[in-house]
């Protein structure tokens, strides 16, 4: 158990190091997100875990797609209304604009070229992080724990990036939403006994940050 939660905790832990270096360009991303890969695969071979069977369970894919494609529409909605009306009463746009633009060096069409890969390849590696990984093995041992400590886990990395941009009560709602979030992805992954409904409520998820990260991008561009 004390190796599972250092694991989980070891992505987080690479962000503040970049953070506090001031690393956050393309490299930087990717080596922080071989911490969702490596060390628990390494961890599944040393116990004997087979990924594609006990984390993934690719054999039950077809397990609630259905509920999956009416959830994913939902968040996104719930993630694109609360931007769309909350965002002019709490946020600065145009700073987090120039901020994006200043810390990321990223365009409109960086967002576009990388938004494929961040849609259905980043959002499989977080549910085979935080879902199969960490709450199936963790909640298994650990039921309270594990529902709640990767979820919170999930919700922090989330917002390390962003804490900066917006104030306190921003914050906050982004702390309810992703933590709501993450444990309706953790139920599902456990009635659907796969990481494939999930996933696709993930993948909803991230289109609409997608279309958010894009309007502020744009008006950087601008």
């Amino acid at each position: 158990m004390p190796t599972l939660i250092a694991l989980l905790f070891l992505p987080l832990a690479i962000i503040v190091a970049q953070l506090a270096l001031g690393a956050t360009g393309g490299l930087a991303n990717g080596i922080y997100k071989l911490a969702f890969i490596i060390p628990p695969v390494i961890y599944c071979r040393v116990h004997g875990i087979r990924i594609g069977r006990d984390i993934f369970r690719w054999q039950n894919w077809r397990n609630d797609l259905g509920l999956a494609m009416l959830l994913g529409p939902v968040a996104a909605a719930v993630f694109l209304g609360l931007y769309a009306v909350l965002g002019p009463l709490v946020i600065d746009k145009q700073a987090i604009a120039a901020k994006i633009h200043q810390q990321f060096s990223v365009s409109a069409g960086t967002v576009l070229l990388i938004a494929p890969f961040t849609i259905l390849i980043n959002s499989l590696v977080e549910e085979f992080f935080y879902r199969g990984f960490a709450f199936g093995l963790i909640a298994s041992r650990r039921p309270v724990l594990g529902t709640l400590l990767p979820a919170a886990v999930f919700t922090v990395q989330h917002l390390m990036f962003a804490y900066h941009w917006v104030g306190p009560g921003m914050i906050a709602l982004g702390v309810v939403a992703l933590f709501v979030f993450s444990l309706i992805a953790q139920a599902l992954y456990a009635k659907a006994d796969s990481i494939v409904a999930p996933w696709i409520v993930h993948i909803f998820g991230d289109l609409a940050m997608m279309a958010i990260a894009l309007e502020l991008v744009s008006l950087g561009d601008g």
